[in-house]
């Protein structure tokens, strides 16, 4: 005869129930079996699968937009004056005109060397140089920068005073409106002769980009102090050390130089690790010609 169970016993029939199940589970995992899965809930499994394809429709909308604004976007970029279309050149030249009003109040420009006239947006030059002036401060002033950084600094320093600078005192782009009256400039000719320009791609052989380029340019033969000293004073070649008479000279981005066993005072083209050495030599000069670029 069985003892009646007691209500003490009857947690420990429930974990002895639950260790034995939980041990065959185990051993079923152990052997290379599946645990059991729950059937998934038509409704919820309906309701998971509507929300993934309403976020697919959005990302397919999304994608088609960026290629829809990828292909209506101008060829040289968003600030290229030269490719932009009448819709878009209002809409910059108004963004322009905006940022420009707000730099002029906020800076007080006004003077010989740094003020912007009311016709500002008659010059060409005008417009693309503070066109490059606001795309720099938006990106000095848009960087999402969490640690102190020189980039505001810099670009007042860098861009902002030497660009007004520019324009007033070296390229002089409206020394001819006075009294806040436009003048307009005295129209120019198209700078390239085109029936000459055609003749010249028709020519066998000709060599592409070489035209009105100085010889040192496109030629390996030696350059003579007289040839040196030509480009130089025309501005077609630059010194590496203009103090020095045997220095080598870059001509529209080669060096010449005068190399070891080679006629005296006669300039070559160097090889592509010279060109490399004297092109870093010729950076670093740059820097310490700076002021605060070095000693």
């Amino acid at each position: 005869m069985t003892a009646p169970e007691t209500p003490a016993d009857k947690p420990a029939a429930t974990a002895t129930a639950m260790t034995t199940t939980g041990a065959a589970a185990g051993a079923a995992a152990g052997a290379g079996g599946q645990l059991p899965v729950e059937p998934l809930d038509p409704v919820i499994l309906a309701e998971v699968l509507e929300t993934l394809a309403g976020r697919l429709e959005g990302l397919e909308a999304l994608v088609q937009t960026l290629a829809s604004r990828a292909l209506a976007s101008p060829a040289g970029g968003p600030w290229t004056w030269q490719h932009l279309s009448p819709a878009q050149t209002r809409e910059l030249l108004s963004r322009l005109r905006e940022w420009v009003d707000w730099l002029a109040a906020r800076y007080d420009l006004r003077g010989e060397a740094h003020g912007i006239p009311p016709c500002w947006y008659h010059h060409p030059v005008a417009v693309e140089e503070l066109t490059a002036l606001m795309v720099a401060w938006q990106g000095a002033y848009s960087a999402k920068e969490t640690q102190p950084s020189d980039a505001l600094v810099s670009w007042h320093d860098r861009w902002l005073w030497p660009t007004l600078h520019r324009l007033n005192m070296q390229l002089r782009v409206w020394a001819r409106c006075t009294g806040g009256n436009h003048t307009p400039p005295p129209g120019r000719a198209a700078l390239t002769d085109g029936k000459a320009f055609e003749r010249f791609l028709d020519e066998p052989g000709a060599e592409l980009g070489s035209a009105g380029v100085p010889g040192c340019a496109r030629t390996t033969a030696a350059l003579d102090r007289e040839q040196v000293a030509a480009l130089l004073v025309a501005g077609e070649a630059i010194a590496l050390l203009p103090d020095d008479r045997d220095t080598p000279i870059r001509c529209h981005g080669r060096w010449h130089a005068i190399e070891d066993g080679q006629p005296d005072e006669h300039w070559l083209p160097v090889d592509e690790e010279r060109q490399a050495q004297l092109e870093q030599l010729f950076a670093r000069l740059g820097e310490v010609s700076r002021p605060g670029g070095g000693r």
